[in-house]
């Protein structure tokens, strides 16, 4: 069964700006559904882990920069 809400402009901006091809009922539900610390670790470390080549290649240029900055 459908119901209408009403939404802040600014919010169904951004809303519509996160569907993409979903629909909006899908966005909230992902939205408001209950994460795991856990699933919040891998979604901000990337799930599939880390990337050795490209650490390899960030290295030097991490060393490069903390001589300078840090």
């Amino acid at each position: 069964m459908a119901k209408l809400i009403n939404v802040a402009d600014d919010v169904y901006q951004h809303l519509a700006e996160l569907k993409g091809k979903e629909s909006f009922s899908v966005i909230i539900r992902h939205l408001i559904t209950q994460k795991t610390n856990k699933e919040n670790v891998l979604h901000f470390c990337g799930k599939k882990g880390v990337n050795a080549e490209a650490v390899k290649q960030l290295a030097p240029l991490w060393k490069k920069w903390s001589d300078v900055y840090a």
